[in-house]
């Protein structure tokens, strides 16, 4: 008996290493591809002088960016010839309508948060940098509630002139839900509508979509389709290239304490294939514990050690212990994923 258990666990030991060497070539070879376009995703702003001052309290170390830290990185890419592209400039060169400049890149904001306005948008505009910023129409959404005492909403004003300054607005969603736990006719009414009520404030088609938290499946990409949209990023991290599933586009979260190194680290193949692989581990737990137990496992991960190791950015010095933990995690995974699926 011992002896099957044995082999059993060997057996499944070694076709989960097989599969990682596997994966690890795969994403090797996507990210060193010369027609590679990094995406980058921000959501909310703090400004630093006042948290430093005590003036704003602050915990959320991922969802979130200093002001000054969002003002530096964009002249970083200004100053090392980023060339940042539209959405539509993308679907284009996959179309083989277009061709790239020598360094693309796609600047995403998500939720649609006032601090955008404020700290972001000057700073796009002086650049001349493209973007685009990823809305949930609905004011009183939980997500809004949620962080009131810090931000609020984009007002359809400021999201009528940043669209007229040649930042995209398109859609997040009618309301932030977990599009996963809906119906599929709710799911339809969240994209279509949010499609709707956008394309009614800035008088342009919505033809992108990001998905809230992630929650993405089948049914809600079939959804997206047949609501019309063109693109969808969903919760890979990753570049993206001419052979990319157009309705599942990578992006990379550019958190609150990222220096400007990790942030050149970011954008370098060899780091994106890191988050690649971190990636391939939270699409396994959200598989597993579905988009809202994914969340309290985030909220509580945010209180330990492992948060320091694996979120704030510092990926330079405990590279080989997140690596460890991070595979120890797939093995386990892969091994109950089965008792989940039944």
């Amino acid at each position: 008996m011992l002896f099957y258990m044995f082999v059993t666990f060997a057996s499944g030991l070694l076709g989960t290493l097989a599969f990682l060497i596997g994966y690890g070539v795969y994403t090797i070879l996507q990210e060193y591809r010369r027609d590679r376009v990094p995406a980058l995703v921000y959501h909310r702003f703090l400004p630093k002088a006042e948290v430093e001052k005590g003036e704003i309290i602050n915990h959320e170390p991922t969802y979130v960016s200093y002001d000054t830290t969002f003002a530096e990185q964009m002249k970083y890419l200004h100053d090392a010839g980023y060339t940042t592209i539209s959405l539509d400039d993308f679907v284009a060169f996959q179309d083989g309508r277009k061709s790239l400049p020598a360094k693309p890149l796609l600047l995403t904001f998500d939720d649609g948060f006032m601090s955008v306005y404020r700290y972001a948008f000057p700073v796009l505009k002086r650049y001349r940098m493209k973007a685009t910023i990823f809305v949930t129409p609905d004011p009183e959404s939980e997500n809004f509630k949620k962080h009131a005492p810090l931000d609020v909403p984009l007002t359809p004003a400021q999201m009528q002139e940043m669209s007229d300054s040649g930042i995209a607005i398109e859609s997040h969603g009618m309301t932030h839900r977990y599009l996963t736990e809906m119906a599929p006719e709710v799911v339809g009414w969240e994209l279509e509508e949010s499609k709707k009520v956008l394309e009614g404030i800035v008088q342009k088609p919505v033809q992108f979509l990001a998905i809230p938290s992630g929650a993405y499946n089948k049914t809600v990409k079939q959804r997206a389709e047949e609501a019309g949209y063109t693109a969808v990023f969903g919760m890979l991290k990753g570049s993206n290239n001419a052979s990319s599933d157009r309705y599942a586009l990578r992006r990379m979260v550019i958190a609150r304490d990222f220096t400007l190194e990790d942030f050149q680290r970011v954008l370098h193949p060899a780091g994106t294939c890191y988050l690649r692989l971190i990636s391939f581990l939270q699409n396994l737990l959200l598989n597993l514990l579905g988009p809202r137990r994914l969340d309290a496992l985030r909220k509580c991960l945010f209180r330990t050690k492992v948060a320091r190791l694996l979120i704030h950015g510092q990926l330079r010095s405990v590279k080989r212990r997140s690596e460890l933990i991070m595979g120890i995690t797939l093995i386990i995974g892969s091994t109950v994923k089965p008792y989940f699926s039944g």
